[in-house]
């Protein structure tokens, strides 16, 4: 199984994923192997009287994952005549060292080098029972074909879903997997953390799972609770634990949409009268710190302590021509991003100059231009919000 994550829940339904059958095996559960070796099954197999058996033959009573499988000298020298004393001994099968063992020898202080280090696999797997079961070696490890066998011929979770389905074989994630005291899966290990790649349901839990994973919990809350406890969603969800980075960067800018159309999600972190009231007030929102009533600029006195609390700068909201603006003015940052501007301000605020005729929000020349066309053919309520006539294009004649 390739996973990736960090937490608790009880173990449950582990189904489906056969479409992922390439997925390389996890290296969290199956560590990094170390093989100076040069072997071939494929042209030991090819030998009608040698089979996997044959030199692992401690598969067929092993219990346990960790057990050591690997052949023993005494399975090679069944048809190679091996003699320590004499390493590098010609014979037919091959007998020296280095014909399977590259680099062989020892070091400086006699101690062996180049050995093979394959760490235990953080699996519960039990070979005896699988053989009781009349399985053959083959169905799990891949090994047809294949010279050394790696990491790459263990076993991936595809190959064990097709029995383990909950009727053939059992189906929780348990079976296999380590878990605690909790029940439920272990996921820290010397290898690294255990988290979901997205092979059996689309969870991979990459950077924007974290705020985007409402649909898979929506869909088996038991699958995910596998790994957390319930406490570490509602730590969460209920704003005891806030992520910083939860946020886009230029989100402060607009919040204000979110806010009027999501209060209770934001209420679900932050306190009104205290975090939306207090930056409000500092950062000059509104005029009068115990509300959170946006206020209009000619509210503001230009001077005295209310003046500290204007959130624009002065000359945002002049009038003057387009060649005369200051590069203050609000009209770049509407062309720039007006989403930002809505995200404070209403479509009857801009009305309420834009609409006198005084004050154009179309560029020179707007009038009878071929974007003035297009914009009356395609949106024409969107021009009768400020011109009152139900024949707009007439207008750009």
């Amino acid at each position: 199984m390739r996973m990736r994550i960090v937490a608790a829940g009880v173990a449950l339904v582990c189904v489906g994923a056969t479409a992922y059958a390439d997925a390389p095996p996890s290296s969290v559960v199956f560590p990094t192997q170390s093989l100076p070796m040069s072997f071939s099954h494929t042209q030991h197999l090819k030998l009608g009287d040698v089979g996997c058996g044959t030199c692992h033959e401690d598969a067929a009573t092993s219990l346990r994952a960790a057990d050591d499988l690997l052949p023993k000298e005494s399975s090679c020298t069944a048809c190679h005549e091996i003699d320590r004393q004499e390493p590098e001994k010609h014979a037919t099968p091959p007998a020296r060292c280095d014909s399977c063992h590259m680099g062989a020898g020892t070091d400086a202080a006699g101690e062996s080098i180049a050995r093979l280090v394959v760490p235990p696999p953080n699996l519960r797997f039990n070979h005896k029972l699988h053989m009781d079961a009349k399985m053959r070696c083959v169905d799990c490890h891949k090994v047809t074909g294949v010279g050394l066998a790696t990491r790459a011929e263990l076993p991936k979770m595809s190959s064990c879903l097709t029995c383990h389905d909950g009727k053939k074989a059992p189906a929780a994630c348990t079976t296999c997997h380590p878990a605690g005291a909790s029940g439920r899966l272990e996921t820290s290990f010397d290898s690294g953390s255990l988290m979901p790649s997205g092979t059996l349901r689309g969870d991979a839990h990459d950077l924007r799972f974290r705020i985007e994973h409402a649909r898979v919990a929506q869909n088996d809350g038991a699958y995910c609770a596998n790994c957390h406890s319930r406490s570490y969603c509602q730590d969460c969800h209920a704003g005891r634990v806030k992520p910083f980075d939860f946020h886009s960067g230029d989100y402060v800018a607009m919040h204000a949409i979110d806010a009027r159309r999501r209060t209770t999600d934001c209420s679900a972190c932050h306190r009104q009268q205290t975090f939306c009231v207090g930056c409000h007030a500092r950062s000059g929102v509104n005029a009068d710190p115990k509300t959170s009533e946006f206020q209009r600029p000619s509210q503001f006195p230009s001077s005295g302590p209310a003046a500290l609390r204007r959130f624009h700068p002065d000359g945002y909201w002049t009038t003057n021509l387009p060649d005369q603006r200051a590069s203050t003015h609000h009209s770049f940052d509407a062309q720039r991003n007006i989403n930002t501007c809505a995200s404070c301000h209403r479509e009857a605020f801009c009305m309420d100059c834009h609409t006198t005729g005084q004050i154009s929000p179309h560029p020179i020349g707007w009038k009878g231009s071929s974007r003035c066309k297009a914009l009356a053919s395609r949106a024409g309520r969107t021009c009768l919000r400020c011109h009152a006539t139900p024949d707009v294009p007439q207008q750009c004649q």
